[in-house]
């Protein structure tokens, strides 16, 4: 089924430090890396955004190499970013759009982009699988909203500012919610363009969603799909 994609790496790695974490070397090559050939390497990927950090194209360029970006040409988008994650995701999804519209650089014909599953992935997860893509896009298809979970092994504590211990929910109820996360792209950009303020504060694309009223199912996540945030979790 062809879909299209948008991979979040704008951020400035700030609990990480040193060199941006989508671009520290794994396995050989860069972790962004990893993460966009998940999606591009599907010949039914139309196209996939790459965020980046406003002014960072060159930079981005030189780290993805002349190779990496050779064999993916038209299809891989590097965008600029924004100062907030929402930011960010809205300027890879409405650069999607443009280029699916006007059909430049697409594997296939793409007639109805709006009607398009996009998957929505943070850059520093490169673990994730093949058959986690396709249970998500599995779930857009039935439901038009889908996202990867997994249920808690610890135990939840709310607590204040401070730091004293408020309410003690049941963990049952919750789910610990990775990326990809899928949608249908004419109404993940409609719910991004809903309210400029919950772009600042929003920490991913099932909460604009839930808020534009839009329904949402969950799919099995990966123990293995975890996201770098510190050094510690590289190996």
């Amino acid at each position: 089924m062809a879909f299209c994609a948008v991979v979040v790496a704008a951020g400035k790695s700030a609990r990480f430090g040193g060199t941006k974490k989508e671009y520290r070397i794994l396995d050989g090559r860069p972790v962004l890396a990893h993460s966009l050939a998940l999606f591009l390497d599907y010949p039914a990927c139309l196209a996939c955004a790459a965020v980046i950090p406003p002014g960072g194209e060159e930079e981005a360029r030189s780290i993805l190499g002349g190779a990496f970006l050779a064999a993916y040409g038209e299809r891989l988008l590097l965008v600029a970013g924004g100062e907030q994650r929402g930011h960010s995701v809205l300027a890879g999804l409405s650069a999607l759009f443009e280029r699916l519209s006007a059909g430049k650089g697409l594997s296939r014909a793409c007639p109805d982009p709006g009607e398009l599953p996009v998957l929505v992935h943070d850059g520093a997860r490169p673990w994730a699988s093949e058959k986690l893509v396709a249970r998500v896009l599995e779930g857009v298809l039935a439901y038009g909203g889908c996202v990867p979970a997994l249920p808690l092994s610890d135990t939840v504590k709310q607590v204040d500012d401070s730091g004293y211990v408020v309410a003690h929910p049941k963990r049952a109820g919750f789910r610990a919610v990775q990326t990809p996360q899928g949608f249908l792209l004419a109404k993940l950009l409609a719910a991004y363009r809903l309210d400029e303020a919950l772009l600042d504060n929003a920490t991913d694309d099932a909460e604009l969603w839930s808020a534009a009223g839009y329904s949402l199912i969950t799919v099995p996540g990966e123990r293995e799909n975890g996201k770098i945030t510190f050094p510690e979790d590289l190996p």
